[in-house]
């Protein structure tokens, strides 16, 4: 797309079919000096081209392609061809020529003119045409090539890309899975496993931070208060935390509490605020169960106002409501605990969703209660404002 860089010397313009013979052996060598010093950097610019081929197609159209720039200006510069002669397959279909001899060399007269490099040079016009032609050829061959190549290769990147976002939504939906699974493997009866408890709350920790800004503060909240409950279950022999009641027990016997004000670096006061965390969720979450509810930015209001506010003090009763305010809409959430874009929700993945929250919600219901229990039973309800 560039205009040839001989067009820019300040030659007198003439077609092939006006121009005259004005080459002769003597000043052969000069004339040709000079075509490759017009021509250097078109030749550098179809060799750069030439490199993306392979080595044996860069040695064929370096070397053609510099005797074709070179042959193309003797020939249509100074002999009488007519303009079907020129040479289509160079930059469209043939030259008006800015090169032409200069002042100081006389026209030969005809008698005088060398019948040998005439025919020479005609006669290997027709080759040249013919290596024109191969070259061409050759070159859509190599861009083809080099054409299936890229587009198999961009296949396998598009398909990868795809890989990838389909296993990160994989992932999405496994979370919610995980959190289901492990919390129905809390109860041993009446019995709160508590490395199974654990297990479960870290699990869903995942879960609500997937969900979220919303949901962040809690899961921010429940995350402390997690490695408190951790921090006293890998201490303690195996068979004296296997239960929540034999974990809280062995701590309440410590002494590090006072009654029932508990300890604030205690498991018992993590595990404390991780059920009442848990509490306010299983209200929240019961709300986006039925498709035509009230919005959930409302219903966490009201969640809030039954679980965690009672327990909150002023200063928290402030800023929590004002990140549960930032509430999106109930398909927002529903996405996003199964893995997904909004755009991606459709009715089939809704109802699997909405199928798993609904058991989710009803496994919590037994666990609390239970959980309850046992601090109540040991005196371990501490209901002091934070």
């Amino acid at each position: 797309n560039q205009t040839p860089l001989w067009t820019l010397h300040n030659y007198t313009s003439i077609s092939a079919s006006e121009a005259k013979f004005q080459i002769s052996p003597k000043n052969m060598k000069k004339e040709l000096r000079q075509i490759a010093t017009i021509f250097k950097a078109e030749i550098d610019i179809a060799s750069s081209i030439a490199s993306t081929m392979r080595r044996r197609s860069v040695r064929i159209v370096g070397l053609f392609t510099f005797f074709l720039f070179a042959s193309k200006g003797i020939v249509e510069a100074n002999l009488p061809l007519p303009p079907s002669s020129s040479l289509p397959f160079l930059r469209g279909s043939g030259y008006t020529l800015a090169f032409a001899p200069s002042s100081s060399a006389k026209p030969l007269e005809k008698s005088k003119r060398s019948p040998i490099l005439f025919s020479v040079v005609a006669n290997n016009l027709d080759r040249i045409n013919v290596i024109g032609s191969k070259i061409q050829s050759e070159t859509a061959k190599q861009w083809s090539g080099l054409h299936d190549n890229v587009g198999r290769e961009w296949g396998k990147v598009t398909s990868s890309i795809a890989k990838i976002f389909s296993r990160e939504r994989h992932q999405g939906a496994k979370k919610l899975d995980e959190v289901l699974r492990t919390f129905q493997a809390v109860l041993n009866g009446n019995e709160v496993d508590t490395a199974q408890l654990l297990k479960a709350c870290r699990a869903h920790l995942l879960l609500m931070k997937s969900g979220g800004a919303a949901l962040r503060v809690v899961a921010k909240d429940m995350e402390t208060n997690l490695n408190k409950a951790e921090s006293l279950f890998h201490k303690l022999p195996p068979k004296e935390g296997r239960y929540l009641a034999s974990l809280l027990e062995n701590e309440r016997q410590s002494g590090i509490h006072v009654g029932s004000e508990l300890k604030d670096a205690s498991a018992a006061m993590g595990l404390l605020w991780i059920r009442r965390s848990l509490a306010f969720q299983l209200e929240f979450y019961a709300s986006l169960i039925p498709s035509n509810g009230r919005h959930p930015k409302d219903v966490a209001m009201d969640a809030y106002y039954n679980t965690l506010s009672p327990y909150h003090g002023w200063l928290l009763q402030k800023v929590f409501p004002l990140s549960l305010s930032q509430m999106p809409e109930r398909q927002v959430f529903i996405a996003k605990f199964g893995g997904r874009e909004v755009d991606e929700l459709d009715r089939e993945s809704e109802r699997e969703i909405v199928k798993k929250l609904k058991m989710l919600v009803a496994t919590w219901d037994p666990i609390i209660n239970s959980w309850r229990y046992e601090f109540e039973r040991l005196d371990l309800e501490d209901t002091r404002r934070a």
